[in-house]
Parts: structure tokens; sequence; C-alpha cells
């Protein structure tokens, strides 16, 4: 079931990423910083990540989605799925 979440910016926003099309894995929430904004979210670990602010992450490698979401200073919009 997939979910969006919006943390307000700007970052740092308190999650780590695994995977990516470089290691042919999807990308997932691989660890979540007590206290922040992502704690103070919806967000799981484990949970895999559909987009980054409307785009597919299906074709993105780990770097590019690492950049993706550095390049959002305001909001971060991520599509989640457990």
């Amino acid at each position: 079931m997939a979910y969006s979440v919006t943390l307000n910016g700007p970052g740092p926003w308190g999650f780590r990423l695994q995977g990516g099309k470089d290691f042919n894995m999807p990308l997932t929430i691989s660890r979540i910083t007590p206290g922040s904004k992502a704690a103070q979210s919806q967000m799981n670990q484990g949970d895999l990540v559909i987009a980054i602010d409307g785009v597919n992450t299906d074709s993105m490698t780990h770097l590019e989605a690492q950049n993706k979401i550095k390049s959002a200073s305001h909001n971060l919009s991520l599509t989640l799925q457990k």
C-alpha cells in the first residue's frame, strides 16, 4: 500500500537510504534518526521509496536519489510503500 509523506524543510531529514538501480535493489529506508523530521512522520524503516518529489525511483541510482533528496530545500515529498 503506497502512501505519501511531506517533510517540511530544510534538511537534514533524518533518514538513510539503501539500494538503487546500481545495486539491483529497490530504494529502501534503512534508518530513521530518533527525534528527526522523518521520525515525526509515518515513515518506517524498511519502507520502499516509490517516488521522490513526484519522480519515480525505478530507474534511479543510489546517488541520483541522494542528490534529488539533497536538492529539496523547502519540502521533501516522498511516496512510500510498506
